[in-house]
């Protein structure tokens, strides 16, 4: 089975940690999503039933932008039987984009299957270099143009709000050694965000948005991952849906955490 979550989404979807773009009252955040089976109108999919969790934390320190992510869930398998999945994703990203530490961890029925650590580098243009100190010490070239995470959904809102409805971005999340992604973007009209869970704030814009991820060390023109959601103007998802090709995850969004930034 394919890795289970994209950071760079949330570093995932996911991946995704938030920053303060112009004009944008962006909150830091804890946000927790049930996972379920999303409903899927073709056959052969793995499983019969998936019961999990999502929890995205967001929090800005006066150095830099903190996120933590975890993806958890047991799936009960057509054929009989159950297996697991856990995925854990920690981030800091620098206030101006150019240096991230990362740590991916990834485990199949609790047994540790991936473990990914280093720090990347990047330069105003001139692209950079992520080095990895787990699994083994590794370096790999960033090229021109290559985007952290925080940057990555900064860029996708302020393209939301002038009106762009297209966008395309290089990504680095650190997910391991080929985790350099192109990330298209489809935005759709702005609605009025609502009230969904517990503690959070209704009313602002919220666009529809389309994710596709796409491997740049492959020539395939499928995606390896999309996503769907609600992006509101504070950072917060809902109404996610996470596309692993052979099925769909629902990740509906339970309780919400708000907090205040730092007093630097």
């Amino acid at each position: 089975m394919a890795k289970l979550l994209g950071p760079g989404l949330f570093a995932g979807l996911l991946v995704a940690t938030w920053s303060f773009a112009a004009g944008a009252v962006l909150e830091p955040h804890v946000a927790a999503y049930r996972l379920s089976l999303a409903a899927q109108p073709t056959l052969g999919i793995p499983f019969s039933e998936v019961r999990g969790g999502l929890v995205i934390e967001w929090r800005r320190a006066c150095d830099g932008w903190l996120s933590r992510q975890r993806l958890a869930f047991v799936g009960t398998l057509e054929e009989g039987g159950n297996v697991s999945h856990d995925v854990r994703f920690s981030s800091w990203e620098a206030l101006d984009g150019s240096r991230m530490r990362y740590s991916y961890r990834s485990y199949g029925d609790e047994e540790l299957q991936e473990d990914f650590r280093g720090e990347a580098r990047l330069g105003p243009a001139a692209g950079g270099v992520a080095t990895f100190t787990e699994p083994n010490e590794r370096q790999v070239e960033l090229p021109p143009e290559t985007i952290f995470p925080t940057a990555h959904i900064e860029k996708v809102l302020d393209e939301a709000r002038a009106g762009a409805r297209f966008v395309s971005h290089q990504v680095f999340d650190g997910a391991g050694f080929d985790s350099l992604t192109q990330i298209t973007s489809v935005i759709g009209q702005p609605q009025t965000a609502a009230p969904s869970a517990k503690n959070e704030h209704g009313g602002g814009r919220a666009w529809p948005v389309s994710m596709a991820y796409y491997d740049l060390h492959e020539s395939s023109d499928m995606p390896k991952f999309e996503a769907e959601f609600l992006l509101g103007e504070n950072g917060v998802l809902r109404d996610v849906v996470l596309d692993y090709g052979d099925f769909q995850l629902d990740a509906t969004l339970e309780k919400l955490d708000l907090m205040a930034p730092p007093d630097c």
